[in-house]
């Protein structure tokens, strides 16, 4: 019955039928992560996951993916060389984050980390599930780039078989990654490039359907 409770919860959130601002960051991330959330729409080689209806995927290249609202664009890595190593990694809380913790529910792990930025804005760091999503917004968008964002690593479903035959042949040519999900930039970077954001800015932002007032 709990479980079915939690599920409603999060399907309020993706239809933004629901007021997460009375919501902290904490309760937003285990609302979704308990649901076991097991819902796809999006499909790729070795893995498939979920993304809400107001969200679509607007770039795809190897394991880097850019989906897109309205105002935000959320850069999404899925890292299938630590998911093939189960690699573990222990996040260290930043106490001089805007805000940081960690996130565990059974055998997966990860972390929110949140940094206010020169411009203003926050850049949201979000690893769960071997993946992780950077996004910019404002601050008064956190909340829902959050809940869309756990929404959509913990929805990721790996494929075993199909990354065995991918990366068991050529692990050290995978292995030749340098982008870290385990380490927070705490600034913008290349791989997060702000100003590409502007382009899906419009002047009345009240119009976005992830908005929840």
């Amino acid at each position: 019955m709990k479980k079915i409770v939690v599920l409603l919860g999060i399907l309020l959130i993706i239809t933004g039928c629901t007021n997460i601002k009375n919501e902290d960051y904490n309760s937003i991330i285990q609302r979704v992560v308990e649901s076991r959330f097991n819902i796809t729409n999006e499909y790729r080689t070795g893995y498939k996951y979920y993304i809400p209806n107001s969200m679509s995927s607007v770039d795809s290249k190897d394991y880097n993916e850019v989906l897109a609202t309205s105002n935000y664009k959320y850069y999404l890595y899925v890292d299938v060389v630590s998911y093939y190593n189960r690699i573990l990694n222990d996040y260290q809380i930043d106490n001089n984050a805007f805000f940081s913790t960690k996130i565990t529910f059974e055998d997966k792990f990860g972390y929110l980390e949140v940094n206010k930025q020169q411009n203003n804005k926050y850049l949201v760091e979000i690893m769960y599930n071997y993946a992780k999503i950077e996004v910019m917004v404002e601050e008064c968008d956190l909340k829902q780039a959050i809940a869309n964002s756990i929404i959509i690593l913990s929805s990721i479903e790996y494929n075993n078989e199909i990354l065995e035959s991918i990366i068991g042949d050529n692990v050290l040519e995978f292995n030749e990654e340098t982008f870290n999900i385990f380490q927070t930039k705490k600034k913008e970077s290349n791989y997060l490039d702000v100003e590409a954001n502007d382009i899906y800015k419009e002047e009345d932002q009240t119009d976005d359907p992830d908005l929840v007032d």
